[in-house]
């Protein structure tokens, strides 16, 4: 019965499904659409010149005004003079159509992959300017870039509890890991239910355990697990403005920390998650967040 809204498009792009919406504080309220079949519309953007390029994926139901473009977007706008992409497959990720908007994520991939390599090969970009920024299946929607794009390697990917179901597999093509970017640093905010558990990066960050958070319940409008899995983009865009910082502790593994040997074993110096990691940060690790906003708790020794 669902057949007239659950579909899956060939892989042909550009795609009537697929569009890109350019943001910068000079049209914050104005998005500039860009278009790889008009290349008028990427020379005449409003571009702040020399500028970071953030890109911005949604997840299931998700759109360019939906998470994590509600969270995140305003946090660079306040922070920082930047240029902002949030990708828009609203009409291909629609409920309850799940799983043709996990099929959807390559094309999706694909299409930002070639707008990616149009800026750069015929508008002057650099490759290393560009940071993809993924939530659940947005998250998944990162790793297939890098399967399509062939002006070289992204410089970095941020998953945010990148989506578990149908992405359980050995195939690194069809998920996000650390061979999609130079730097890939992943957040696991609802582990084993909507999110993944398996380290995806160079660097996996797990709050309050990666599973549960603390604070969330179940609303009218959200289940326990869909609070937990939101606060990804949540804690991502309270890491650009925060001077108290998310620090965390690495361990050996997930199982290492849920019982409790990870200050046996690893007392090393801890790390700051969040727009600000340091790409030199590699490993698994933990860190603790406040049950309400503002989330960030600072340095464990100052707890």
């Amino acid at each position: 019965m669902f057949d007239h809204i659950c579909v899956s498009p060939p892989l042909i792009c550009p795609n009537e499904n697929v569009s890109f919406w350019l943001y910068t504080r000079a049209n914050e309220n104005n998005p500039h659409e860009l278009k790889v079949s008009d290349t008028d519309s990427i020379a005449s953007a409003p571009w702040v010149k020399n500028s970071p390029i953030k890109i911005l994926i949604h997840g299931y139901t998700g759109h360019r005004d939906f998470s994590p473009n509600t969270e995140i977007r305003p946090a660079y706008m306040e922070c920082c003079d930047y240029n902002i992409i949030s990708v828009d497959y609203n009409k291909i990720a629609l409920e309850p159509c799940y799983i043709q908007a996990a099929r959807n994520t390559e094309l999706v991939g694909m299409c930002l992959a070639q707008l990616i390599d149009e800026m750069v090969q015929n508008h002057g970009f650099e490759l290393g300017q560009f940071h993809v920024i993924g939530f659940s299946l947005g998250g998944q929607t990162a790793g297939y870039v890098s399967n399509y794009l062939k002006s070289g390697t992204l410089n970095r990917i941020s998953g945010l509890d990148p989506a578990l179901p149908l992405f359980a597999t050995m195939d690194k093509l069809k998920k996000l890991d650390s061979s999609d970017a130079h730097y890939v640093d992943v957040l696991h905010t609802n582990a084993l239910a909507k999110g993944k558990l398996e380290s995806s990066g160079h660097a996996d960050f797990y709050s309050n355990g990666g599973v549960v958070q603390p604070g969330c319940t179940s609303t009218e409008n959200q289940t326990k697990s869909g609070c937990d899995h939101a606060r990804a983009p949540i804690y991502y865009a309270e890491s650009i403005l925060t001077t108290t910082g998310f620090y965390a502790k690495k361990c050996y593994s997930w199982m290492t920390y849920i019982i409790g040997w990870c200050d046996l074993y690893y007392r090393s110096d801890e790390v700051l998650y969040g727009e600000y990691v340091s790409e030199n940060t590699t490993g698994i690790f933990f860190f603790s967040t406040n049950s309400e906003p503002p989330y960030a708790r600072g340095p464990n020794t100052l707890n």
